[in-house]
């Protein structure tokens, strides 16, 4: 339900509107109703004149505060999203970063893979996928060969029921296949914990995990908890988005001990309304926004902008991304 403060000032001018009408009406309705006797035409329509004078003044009134209202939304509002199709209006996070990102600056080619320049015209970001078990067998010679720079891989997952951590199956040989065509990689891990201890335990999987491998990083280790949907029942159902933010914390520190980039991956709502952004503003942000461009106001570092991607070497569709540059 929005929380829009001009809601009820709206309501109330609405009502006030049709109160108004709806009283002139009746004194109209009245007045035809009597008999033709001159004074008591006047009369009535004296006291209609006189309650609709009422009415306007309170109408006038209400304006008044739907503007004071309005100021006061102003001041205190950050206009970050607008699709143009829908403008969603989200409060000043206290703390959170900003971006300078110009997406005027955007360019798309025929396949929809996105470069963002810099006025200068040199190119301010990289091109790369994020893949996982649902890709299955990859071409990654052939993915190299389509311009993808780097690949974010699924190292596993917590079960959204079961709460178990499972390996990606495909984990070790996208490693593999991604080193030898010489992409660069970074790794995520799909949480579903419930307690900072369980995103400790979480961390401490990927840690021993790329230990294990020799996985050699050049971008982050990345916390991706993504709220469940109502067709997917999940042991997380009606988490407290303060013990979200306190997860993702725990995650992304142990991470960033143990030698490895941190950051955390998130939806636009989720980033608002669930994750404190401004306690994570030192952790960089993946955002998930499938649109053609991106108007977020907020700071975010990678922006997976497709769900449904093309790329050479994968059967079936990848998500797409963008590494901004500095």
């Amino acid at each position: 339900m929005s929380k829009n403060p001009l809601t009820a000032p709206c309501i109330i001018l609405s009502a006030m509107t049709v109160l108004t009408l709806g009283t002139a009406c009746l004194f109209i309705a009245r007045a035809s109703g009597l008999s033709k006797d001159n004074e008591s035409l006047r009369a009535s329509a004296t006291v209609a004149e006189a309650e609709i004078s009422r009415l306007n003044a309170e109408l006038e009134t209400a304006v008044s505060e739907t503007e004071a209202v309005t100021d006061i939304r102003d001041e205190n509002t950050v206009y970050i999203y607008d699709n143009g199709i829908d403008k969603i209006e989200y409060p000043e996070i206290k703390g959170a970063l900003f971006n300078d990102y110009d997406m005027t600056l955007l360019e798309t080619n025929e396949k929809k893979h996105k470069t963002l320049f810099y006025e200068s015209g040199n190119k301010r970001s990289r091109f790369g996928i994020d893949v996982s078990s649902y890709q299955q067998n990859i071409d990654w010679q052939a993915v190299k060969a389509d311009g993808v720079e780097f690949a974010i891989l699924r190292i596993g997952y917590r079960g959204y029921e079961t709460g178990q951590i499972t390996e990606d199956k495909y984990f070790r040989r996208n490693l593999e296949g991604a080193k030898a065509a010489e992409i660069e990689t970074g790794v995520y891990f799909f949480s579903q914990a419930l307690t900072p201890e369980e995103a400790l335990e979480e961390a401490e999987y990927v840690i021993s995990l790329l230990s294990e491998t020799g996985a050699e990083l050049t971008f982050p280790v990345i916390f991706d908890w993504e709220f469940p949907t109502d067709e997917d029942p999940a042991r997380t159902d009606g988490m407290a988005g303060e013990i979200q933010t306190a997860c993702c914390r725990t995650f992304c520190d142990r991470v960033k001990e143990a030698g490895f980039e941190p950051m955390y991956y998130s939806t636009i709502n989720t980033a608002i309304f669930r994750y404190d952004m401004g306690e994570l503003s030192d952790i960089p942000l993946w955002l998930a926004d499938y649109n053609r461009t991106c108007s977020f106001t907020y700071d975010y570092k990678m922006w997976q902008y497709s769900c449904s991607g093309v790329v050479d070497g994968i059967e079936g569709l990848v998500d797409l991304n963008i590494w901004i540059t500095e």
